[in-house]
């Protein structure tokens, strides 16, 4: 593979990350708020059962609707966007990394098994997603802390 072609995976891996991350960033806020142990949504909707005396009802976890509307509710639409800055910075370097570690590894490992094997494509995603992770770790923390920052 020619290092013209690396850099068209670099550079369409990058745009369809991009692209991705910002049609997507509003449920990445749901999803992280939803996970957290530290927000709580529905601490405030807790009702009384008068039936058998004064008892706590017990209520489920709201689900991603639910958390929608109480963040669109309480936080604004912009909230929804919150943490796309460095979800911006990270993606397409790390579909960049991605795209372009895959194609590189690939190419090596098609002369040391069979080529284009089910065995050449797995370990090629492993050591590229393994080789993303590592170099953009430091951007999906600062994202997810922004996420959790309920104002």
């Amino acid at each position: 593979m020619s290092q013209r072609d690396t850099l068209v995976h670099l550079f369409a891996g990058g745009c369809g990350g991009t692209v991705g991350a910002i049609v997507t960033c509003p449920l990445e806020v749901v999803k992280t708020r939803l996970q957290s142990s530290t927000i709580n949504f529905y601490m405030s909707e807790v009702q009384l059962s008068t039936v058998n005396g004064a008892s706590v009802a017990r209520m489920s976890p709201p689900g991603p609707l639910h958390c929608l509307k109480l963040i669109l509710k309480k936080e604004g639409y912009r909230s929804l966007l919150r943490g796309l800055g460095p979800n911006l910075v990270g993606v397409a370097p790390s579909r960049a990394i991605y795209f372009a570690a895959y194609s590189t590894a690939k190419e090596k490992l098609n002369g040391v098994f069979e080529p284009d094997s089910t065995q050449v494509h797995m370990v090629s995603a492993g050591m590229a997603g393994f080789t993303a992770i590592t170099a953009t770790n430091p951007i999906w923390l600062i994202k997810t802390r922004l996420q959790l920052d309920a104002r």
